[in-house]
Parts: C-alpha cells; sequence; structure tokens
C-alpha cells in the first residue's frame, strides 16, 4: 500500500489533514476540570504567596472526604501522632476568601471536619498577621467534635456561613466562640452569620466550658442566624447550674434571629440569651425547646435585671417553622431535616505538613469571661470513630485514558480506510 503523493513529492492534502487529527490527539492537551483541595495544609501554602488580600480568592475542598484535623501545642503549632496516620491544620480565615466544599458549596457534596482542638482560626495564634476578617465565606461543610471550638475569631470582619452543619460537639469548650473586643475601636464589630445551617446532637460538656453553643463574648460581636435549625441539643447533661446557665445562643452583642427552628433541645434557662444589648426575634418557631427562664428568649436589658436574674422575654413568634416551606404554617414539623450522610471515601495520601514559624502564644484555653459554675466531671460520648475510606480519582487520568482510547480508535479507522484504497 502507497501513500498517495503530489508530483513534487508532498503529501496531498487528504494525507495531511489525516496526520493533523493525529497531532491533534497525541499533543498533551489541558487537564480536565478544576483541581480541589484535598490537604488543608495546601491553602497554607498559597495563602503565604498572597500579599493583596483585597483580591478575592476561592479553594474548593475535594468532597466525599473526612479531614482529621489536629490537635495544637502551646505555640500554636500542629502535632502530629505519633503513630500512624496524620492530621490537618484548621482552616485558615483571611480576609476576602471563601472555602468551598464542591465547586457549588454543598453539604450533599459531604466535606467532614472532624476533631482537633481548632477547625477554624480567626486568630494570629497559628501566626496569620491580617488584622481583620473581612468578606470571609465558609460552603457546605459538616463541622464535628472539636475538643475546644469549630471557630474561634477575635478580629473585626465578617463570616458567613452558608449550608453548614455543627453537630456532635460533646467535649468542648464552646463550639462557636467569638472573642473580638477592642477599647480604642469601638465602632468596630464581628459579624458572624448562620444562613441556612444546622446544629444538632451537641451536649454541655462542662469543666470550664460556656454555657451555650454560640457565644459572643462582648458589646462588639454580632450574631446573625437566618433559616438555621437547633435540634437535640443538650445544655443541660453534666450542668450544675441549669437553670441560670443553660442556653444555646448566648450573647453580650446584638442578635438577630430570623425564621430559625428550635426543635426538642434541653435547655435549663432559655434558648437565647442577649445581656445588655438587642435582640431581634422574626418568624422564629420553638417545639419542645424551653427552658424555666423564658419560653424562648431572655433579653436583659438592665443591670438590674441581670442582678435579679429577671431578663424581659420574648416568645417565638411562628405557629411553623419557616426554614421548611413545604410544612403547614399551622402545626409542627413533624419530621426532621436529613443528616448528613458519612461520606465513604477519604483523601487518597497523608498530607505533608510543613514547619512553622514562630508564632504568638496560644491563648491560655478559656475564654476571657468563664461561666460562675462548678460542674461535675463525668465523661462525654466520643467523637465518631469511623475511619474514613480510600477514594482515588483524577481528572486528569481519566483525560489520559480518554485521548488513548479515541487515538487508537483513529488508528484503527485509518487503517482499514487505507486498506481499501
Amino acid at each position: 500500500m502507497k501513500y498517495s503523493s503530489n508530483d513534487n513529492g508532498s503529501m496531498s492534502p487528504r494525507f495531511g489533514f489525516f496526520m493533523a487529527i493525529l497531532y491533534a490527539f497525541l499533543l498533551p492537551t489541558s487537564t480536565l476540570g478544576q483541581s480541589c483541595i484535598d490537604d488543608i495544609e495546601d491553602i497554607y501554602k498559597k495563602e503565604a504567596l498572597v500579599t493583596d488580600t483585597s483580591i478575592p480568592r476561592l479553594y474548593i475542598v475535594c468532597p466525599r472526604s473526612i479531614y482529621e484535623i489536629g490537635n495544637l501545642d502551646f505555640d500554636g503549632n500542629l502535632v502530629q501522632p505519633k503513630v500512624g496516620g496524620s492530621v490537618m491544620p484548621p482552616l485558615p480565615l483571611r480576609p476576602n476568601l471563601t472555602i468551598r466544599c464542591g465547586d457549588n458549596g454543598s453539604r450533599d457534596n459531604t466535606c467532614w471536619l472532624r476533631g482537633g482542638d481548632l477547625q477554624m482560626d480567626g486568630t494570629k495564634v497559628r501566626g496569620i498577621q491580617d488584622d481583620t476578617v473581612e468578606n470571609v465565606k465558609i460552603e457546605g461543610f459538616v463541622f464535628l467534635g472539636a475538643r475546644e471550638h469549630s471557630l474561634l475569631a477575635n478580629k473585626p470582619g465578617d463570616i458567613t456561613f452558608r449550608d453548614c452543619e455543627f453537630r456532635e460537639f460533646t467535649t468542648s469548650t464552646v463550639p462557636i466562640m467569638l472573642d473580638y473586643y477592642d477599647s480604642f475601636n469601638p465602632s468596630k464589630e464581628l459579624l458572624v452569620s448562620f444562613d441556612e445551617c444546622d446544629f444538632r446532637d451537641n451536649r454541655y460538656f462542662g469543666m470550664g466550658s460556656q454555657s451555650a453553643l454560640i457565644y459572643g463574648n462582648n458589646a462588639q460581636n454580632r450574631i446573625k442566624i437566618e433559616a438555621t435549625s437547633f435540634e437535640n441539643n443538650d445544655m443541660v447533661w453534666n450542668n450544675t447550674r441549669p437553670d441560670t446557665h443553660s442556653f444555646i445562643v448566648e450573647s453580650l452583642g446584638p442578635v438577630e434571629l430570623l425564621k430559625s427552628c428550635f426543635k426538642d433541645n434541653l435547655v435549663g434557662s432559655s434558648d437565647v440569651a442577649v445581656f445588655g444589648s438587642t435582640l431581634e426575634n422574626e418568624l422564629n418557631f420553638v417545639s419542645n425547646s424551653s427552658g424555666v427562664l423564658c419560653p424562648f428568649a431572655s433579653v436583659f436589658e438592665t443591670m438590674d435585671q441581670f442582678a435579679s436574674f429577671k431578663p424581659t422575654c420574648m416568645e417565638a413568634t411562628s405557629r411553623g417553622c419557616a426554614r421548611y416551606p413545604t410544612e403547614s404554617p399551622t402545626t409542627s414539623p413533624t419530621s426532621s431535616p436529613t443528616i448528613s450522610p458519612e461520606p465513604s471515601p477519604a483523601p487518597t495520601e497523608n498530607p505533608t505538613i510543613s514547619s512553622r514559624p514562630t508564632v504568638s502564644k496560644m491563648p491560655s484555653g478559656q475564654p476571657s469571661e468563664a461561666p460562675s459554675m462548678n460542674p461535675t466531671d463525668k465523661q462525654a460520648t466520643k467523637s465518631p470513630t469511623a475511619a474514613p475510606i480510600d477514594f482515588d480519582f483524577s481528572f486528569e487520568s481519566a483525560a489520559v485514558a480518554h485521548r488513548a482510547n479515541a487515538m487508537l480508535l483513529l488508528f484503527s479507522s485509518a487503517s482499514m480506510y487505507y486498506f481499501f484504497l
């Protein structure tokens, strides 16, 4: 069989077209899809190159994975286990930073951050020297069972959680700790917002814990909660003073509660307590979740009210859970939202933790305002123990396989075509 050619010895247009197609498949092409982060340490490495934090940045964390968060030493350095496995650092919070689970930032993508002393760092403890946490967004994560805090933030700015879940915090000082204070700039504030989130199956630990799941430690900390559900949280267990120190949300700063639901929680005082500040209460729903102090919210407007511990009580104004509009507005919800399933796969490799620079000292371990109770010391239930399962998939390997199959098909077709010439 001969290749056809022109009289001047050059290849025919038909053969040139055939070779052009081959080159198109043989030459390297770009990787299909956008890569995702499967090691939180990679976010630190990339952020170390960012000097202008006014530019928005987006990090997409790989879905269907459990990310084991490690403990910190007194200098804020990550402590790796001595035998087997490895752990990751907390999510770093910097201005104009968005961290998202999967492409769409949904809990259905199942990104779990589990354990550790601290899961999200809004401080300078680990060397993040930014003065603010402005325009930070966390989307689509499930946070489980940190030993101290899921979030600790003590800088001004705004942090927004969208479609996140906080659950099984049973040994925590307080899951969400807002501790910003600056007497020289009283007009500044830290705003933390929860939009379509869930707090479930959490329990008061005792031993110096704060008496709420979300705690604003100063008037410069603002909390906004919208379309969020609190369910099956026990703030009475191991609590020696549940009648005065048992809430789900407690703040010395302003609180906005909109279209949120409190169902089947054990609280001794009330679901919400605001001291010396304002509470915006709109279309919230309560079912089997009332304390002895107030049926829903306690607002201490004056020092006399605090001294006598007789607050102004506010009731929930909705007869149904506005979080789920498909339910009847005149009856209580009959079913709970589906709990995020445990992801079956895990990151394919153990992360490599780089050495950390010298940083400021770790806080002493307790919030600046501790509760005045002496809880008994009982053993709390442990965090989930299910080990992650290996998961290995590469967009690049899929693209290479696609090109290889296409190339074989092309060679085969070309051979048959010229065979019949």
